[in-house]
């Protein structure tokens, strides 16, 4: 940065470093900390705006890379994602991981 750049407010100093774009901040229920929105789409349908509003990118990739807490759920529970009940018991673990408002289950971390 440039010495005139000592004289911009921080939020314009942090778009500058990031090329001009943009990131909104939100603040994460999962790690419970301030951080930048997941930006890219996530393909959830309904969930989509939920998720972007209140998970960072951080645990998103927790959740969803390969071999990720996603993969966990799938294989301890045993879950066909051919069949609905399957898919819903997915989404349910998924929401109590993120702690979304309206889990209605506890989420059992098989890891440890």
């Amino acid at each position: 940065m440039n010495a005139r750049s000592t004289h911009m407010p921080q939020d314009v100093q942090r778009i500058a470093r990031q090329g001009g774009a943009f990131m909104a901040e939100i603040h994460c229920l999962k790690c419970e900390q301030p951080t930048e929105e997941i930006t890219e789409p996530i393909f959830m349908g309904k969930l989509e705006k939920e998720i972007k509003n209140n998970v960072c990118q951080a645990c998103w990739d927790e959740w969803n890379k390969p071999g990720g807490v996603k993969t966990m759920v799938i294989n301890e529970y045993h879950l066909n994602l051919g069949d609905e009940n399957g898919r819903a018991t997915l989404k349910k673990q998924m929401r109590a991981f993120f702690k979304l408002p309206d889990a209605d289950v506890e989420f059992k971390d098989y890891r440890t």
